[in-house]
C-alpha cells in the first residue's frame, strides 16, 4: 500500500484556515485510507459536525454517535455495550477517542462484534500533544500497543501508520504560540518538508508521529 503524502500547498492552505498541522495531515489520511469505503458506516463518538465528514465517499449510509445526542447524532456510550446488532456495519470509524475510553480493548471488541464479515475498522490516535479530557484523558499508545490492542480484540490484519514526524510534531504542540496563521501559512510546509528528510531509521528505531492511523479487517469466523 503506497503511503500517504500532505503535499505543501495543502499543509499550507490548512495553516491559513487555523488547522493545525495534526488535523491537516489526519484529514488526508482520512480521504486517502477511507477513499473505498461503502454501505452503512459508524462513526463511533464522532460528535455534532468532524471535520473529516466531507472527506467520506458520498454513496455510504453513515450513523453518527457521540455521548450527547443533538441533531442526526444518536447518543452512545462507548464504555458500555454498544447498542448495535451484530455484524450490523461495513465500516466502523473511531477517530481521537481511544484515549478516553475505560477500557479500549472492550470497545475494539464491540467494534468487531457490530462489524460485518470482512468489515473495515478505522482508528487514530494522538501520539504528542497536550491532554485533553472529554471528560477524561486516560492513555498515549505507540504503534506496538495498537497493535496488541487490536489483536486482543480479534483484529489479525492491522495497519498502523505514523501521522507525522518530528518536525510536524514540534509544529503541532508550539501551534497555539504561533501568533497568526501567517506565520503557521509558512512553518507548517517546512515541518513537512524537514519530515520528509529524517532518515527511515530513525523513523522506525525511534518514531515521533503526532499520532497513529489504524486500519483493521475483521476476518471471517
Amino acid at each position: 500500500m503506497n503511503p500517504v503524502h500532505v503535499s505543501l500547498f495543502a499543509a499550507f492552505r490548512g495553516a491559513l484556515a487555523g488547522k493545525t498541522i495534526g488535523r491537516t495531515i489526519f484529514n488526508e489520511f482520512v480521504r486517502v485510507r477511507c477513499a473505498d469505503i461503502s454501505g452503512r458506516v459508524l462513526d463511533l463518538a464522532g460528535g455534532a459536525n468532524p471535520s473529516y465528514l466531507p472527506l467520506l465517499p458520498k454513496n455510504i449510509e453513515i450513523v453518527r454517535t457521540d455521548k450527547t445526542p443533538s441533531k442526526g447524532v444518536e447518543a452512545v456510550d462507548i464504555n458500555a455495550d454498544l447498542s448495535f446488532p451484530d455484524a450490523s456495519f461495513d465500516a466502523v470509524l473511531f477517530f481521537n477517542a481511544v484515549y478516553i475510553a475505560e477500557d479500549p480493548e472492550r470497545v475494539l471488541r464491540e467494534i468487531r462484534r457490530i462489524l460485518k464479515p470482512s468489515g473495515a475498522f478505522y482508528l487514530s490516535s494522538p501520539f504528542v500533544g497536550n491532554e485533553m479530557p472529554e471528560p477524561h484523558d486516560y492513555a498515549r499508545y505507540t504503534a506496538e500497543g495498537l497493535e496488541r490492542m487490536c489483536r486482543k480484540a480479534g483484529f489479525s490484519r492491522a495497519l498502523i501508520e505514523r501521522m507525522g514526524e518530528r518536525a510536524s510534531a514540534a509544529a503541532q504542540i508550539k501551534h497555539p504560540f504561533y501568533l497568526s496563521n501567517i506565520i503557521r501559512a509558512f512553518i507548517y510546509p517546512l515541518a513537512i518538508l524537514l519530515d520528509g528528510i529524517i532518515p527511515e531509521r530513525a523513523r522506525k528505531a525511534h518514531p515521533m508521529p503526532i499520532g497513529y492511523f489504524v486500519r483493521a479487517i475483521k476476518n471471517n469466523p
